[in-house]
């Protein structure tokens, strides 16, 4: 499945934010993770899917009170969905792991993270290191026409 993007971007900035380090995407790289969390909410709909997308910081829809990247579900009566949260390169980092996907890994019984193929591996580790166990991890990539491809996105 496929749909169009921009820009990849590698780096890395963080912020504090509550008294938390996050990951902070550069304004090009914030661009990318937007693109991609817009990507994978097509693809849902392309499937017949609602979905509804948080890209940017908006507030569009909150699953279990938070406002993950991706909220999908068979129809829009559903009372599960399918959560995920999409993280570029620059923000598969050890602050993410210990402070955002340990939230999602309380209020969700099963949540779904889509990282970079290029980053697979450092998700793996960080959600082993944080023992994050009801995650399923999902990759995608960016080809260089904008196109994105997702492996495994659930309920497709």
């Amino acid at each position: 499945m496929t749909v169009s993007g921009v820009g990849i971007l590698l780096a890395r900035n963080e912020l504090i934010q509550g008294g938390k380090i996050m990951s902070q995407r550069p304004v090009s790289g914030q661009s990318h993770h937007d693109d991609a969390v817009l990507a994978a909410g097509e693809i849902y709909r392309d499937h017949g899917k609602h979905a509804w997308v948080n890209p940017n910081g908006e507030k569009n829809k909150s699953w279990s009170g938070r406002y993950i990247d991706v909220i999908a579900v068979q129809n829009t009566s559903a009372d599960k969905a399918w959560v995920i949260e999409i993280e570029t390169d620059d923000s598969v980092a050890d602050s993410e792991a210990k402070d955002q996907w340990k939230d999602y890994a309380d209020a969700y019984s099963r949540w779904y993270l889509a990282v970079p193929l290029t980053s697979e591996d450092q998700a793996r580790r960080l959600l082993s290191k944080h023992d994050i166990s009801n995650c399923s991890l999902i990759t995608w990539r960016r080809n260089p026409n904008g196109i994105h491809t997702f492996w495994n996105l659930p309920g497709l």
